[in-house]
């Protein structure tokens, strides 16, 4: 009787034991199946979050097609291009130097933001995306590797998130929308290599409107606002912003170099002779030392300052142009400097504002007025640019800054030349905004700015020579 009730308790013990595996079963495969189906749900919905689709762009030619290449994606080689061409992730756009000045080459992008390229640019579109399904993200990439490059970037956005960067060396530039950027690309004076082999580059980096996020190799981003801009250094560190105006003139305050090297460049004989490499000096013509007319440093006040006695920070250098010993004969003492990165002029149809400046003091001059000639001036300015094209012909804007008892006294105007007259031994600004009507106004090219002295016996001086540019 014992024996039978203790089987009829194993046996119920094991059925309890079969139905509590069964149900763990049940659930953990329940579990599973739970599990499973989420992560087929989530995996649905972040391909629907994320799925992409590639996009495109299209380049328009504004100047001459054959100075304009591009590089389809995977290829090595670049070939010729034609107007409203297709453009897609990987291809790259290259502006030849001699394609002309001002936009040779736009870029629209299949948003409506917009590139322009200037000539011996070149850009790589590496990503042109947006989400699939939905309007959520636009992503757009760009590898800038030279040139210059203004980013029109369109300001009603389809898209709740917006990311337009533009990759520079070992720097990004995050373009915010509805803002109009530039961006630069230029060697620096003393030339570096990067590890690829590329040469690297200064970045020059400004905001016209919207605002801009500069990232560089560390530290923190630099957030650029309106009419500001950044230098980024060939190792991709930004610098602090600053207004957005660029210095065109080299060493105008005559401080980089000593007075016998910047003589030096009147020199052939010998070559390895230090010498400046922004101011050039000549003399025309070949008269006898004791005829011929010097250039030389002066220690001077800060102008308008016409004393030698003020703080020590105050001291500047000026250019002297220097003869005297009643001469007769005609004789031009000159500096002369080609504008741009190795001299190679500057385009300047970015610029809406061109202001050049100078002080200038006029201690003696021998010729009454400019001469008979209207040109025999003790201080002369002559300002090369070309209006449009790179086969356009020099042209020039002449000033002659010239001392008088009276406007009277200026008898002989020559075509073609701005007169001003100044009092003697006195530091007098002159300024003109180059983009007024009867100067520079639409003039896309600067070549050269020349100061020089003209005439018999004169002794005059310019300081804090300037031209500056805004956009």
């Amino acid at each position: 009787m014992k024996t039978s009730m203790v089987f009829a308790d194993d046996r119920l013990a094991a059925q309890r034991r079969t139905l509590r595996i069964a149900w763990l079963t049940l659930f953990v495969f329940f579990g599973l199946f739970l599990a499973l189906s989420t992560w087929v749900i989530f995996s649905v919905w972040q391909w629907y979050l994320t799925a992409t689709d590639t996009q495109t762009a299209t380049l328009v030619v504004r100047g001459v097609s054959e100075s304009i290449v591009w590089q389809p994606a995977g290829r090595t080689i670049f070939q010729g291009v034609r107007d409203q061409q297709p453009l897609s992730e990987g291809d790259a756009v290259r502006t030849l130097p001699s394609a002309g000045y001002g936009q040779v080459a736009s870029l629209r992008l299949f948003e409506g933001s917009q590139l322009d390229l200037w000539a011996g640019t070149e850009v790589r579109l590496t990503s042109l995306r947006t989400t699939r399904w939905h309007s959520s993200t636009l992503e757009v990439a760009i590898e800038q590797l030279n040139g210059y490059v203004r980013y029109d970037v369109r300001a009603d956005q389809p898209f709740h998130k917006v990311d337009i960067r533009v990759t520079i060396g070992d720097a990004q530039v995050v373009l915010l929308p509805g803002g109009s950027y530039s961006i630069g690309l230029y060697p620096p004076e003393r030339r570096v290599m990067r590890s690829d082999g590329r040469p690297a580059l200064v970045a020059d980096v400004a905001v016209r409107s919207g605002q801009a996020i500069v990232t560089g190799m560390v530290g923190q981003p630099i957030h650029l606002m309106a009419g500001q801009r950044v230098e980024v250094d060939p190792a991709g560190m930004p610098g602090l912003p600053v207004p957005a105006r660029w210095e065109l003139i080299r060493d105008g305050g005559f401080s980089r170099f000593s007075e016998i090297e910047y003589n030096n460049t009147t020199r052939t004989d010998d070559p390895t002779l230090p010498r400046s490499t922004t101011w050039q000096v000549s003399g025309t013509p070949n008269l006898p030392l004791p005829e011929r007319g010097f250039f030389r440093l002066a220690q001077i006040c800060r102008p308008p300052n016409s004393t030698l006695v003020c703080p020590i920070e105050d001291f500047r250098t000026a250019a002297w142009f220097y003869r005297m010993g009643g001469q007769t004969n005609g004789f031009v003492t000159s500096i002369r400097q080609a504008l741009g990165v190795h001299g190679a002029g500057i385009d300047v149809s970015e610029f809406r504002s061109l202001v050049f400046s100078l002080w200038a003091r006029v201690d003696y001059q021998s010729l009454p007025a400019a001469g008979d000639r209207g040109t025999e001036c003790p201080i002369m300015i002559r300002i090369v640019a070309r209006r449009s094209s790179p086969t356009d012909p020099d042209e020039e804007r002449v000033v002659c800054i010239y001392t008088a008892t009276s406007d009277d006294a200026l008898r002989v105007r020559a075509d073609g030349v701005f007169y001003q007259r100044v009092e003697p031994s006195t530091w007098s600004r002159f300024q003109v905004n180059l983009r007024d009507e009867n100067w520079l106004p639409d003039y896309r090219y600067l070549r050269s700015v020349e100061i020089y002295a003209n005439g018999h016996d004169y002794d005059s001086r310019v300081a804090e020579v300037s031209l500056v540019g805004t956009q």
